[in-house]
């Protein structure tokens, strides 16, 4: 990812929150002929749950999706995309019109490997998910309102794994590289959206250039 110095987070704290913000990522790996996978990319977009102490990140795949035998085949080399808020910025927006169009936006690609969950550590993973999940609902939802049968006859057929991240490479692209009004003008665009990402967007855009020169 081309990343300049001025796009690069302040901390990976930053980083990691954007990730718990927006858990649902892409998985891309190399399918393999030996491994019974056509060559080339496999991209299979799926929710993951980051440990910020341990640096990996937990999801599962269904078994059936062939992209599962390429991990199994290969559990090295794996990639994960994360996409925080984005949004087309106009030239409208700047204060003499006399900036050429582009895009505010965060993102952040997590490079590492990937080993597999037993049942149990599925199990587990599961219900830290649907934990994490209803955490947004007042009326949450919880496992036990279902039969334990209804949930184990279903775990043969996910492969449940831990994402060991092992590089981080994020760019968060607010305006730094622009005139520093401009960045502030475009960050009170979004914040005056309906938008909540919008707004989720202008709030990092100012964060990110109130305090530089």
């Amino acid at each position: 990812m081309f990343v300049r110095d001025c796009w690069k987070p302040d901390s990976e704290k930053d980083v990691f929150e954007l990730i718990e913000q927006n858990p649902w990522g892409l998985l891309v790996s190399n399918g393999t002929l030996d491994s019974g996978v056509q060559g080339g990319p496999l991209a299979t977009n799926l929710q993951f749950v980051l440990s910020r102490q341990r640096r990996y990140l937990t999801s599962h795949i269904a078994r059936a999706n062939a992209h599962s035998a390429a991990l199994l085949h290969n559990p090295s080399s794996q990639l994960v995309i994360f996409e925080g808020p984005s949004s087309y910025v106009t030239s409208s927006w700047y204060p003499g019109r006399d900036m050429p169009p582009t895009v505010y936006y965060a993102s952040v690609h997590c490079y590492g490997s990937i080993t597999f969950h037993s049942q149990e550590q599925l199990r587990s993973a599961l219900e830290e998910l649907t934990s994490i999940s209803e955490s947004h609902y007042p009326d949450s939802w919880k496992t036990s309102e279902i039969p334990e049968k209804d949930i184990t006859r279903r775990l043969p057929a996910i492969l449940g794994f831990e994402f060991q991240i092992e590089r981080l490479e994020a760019k968060f692209k607010l305006g730094q590289d622009e005139p520093k009004r401009d960045a502030l003008a475009v960050a009170d665009r979004l914040l005056a959206s309906d938008n909540p990402r919008d707004r989720a967007l202008g709030s990092m855009t100012r964060r990110y250039n109130e305090n530089r020169p």
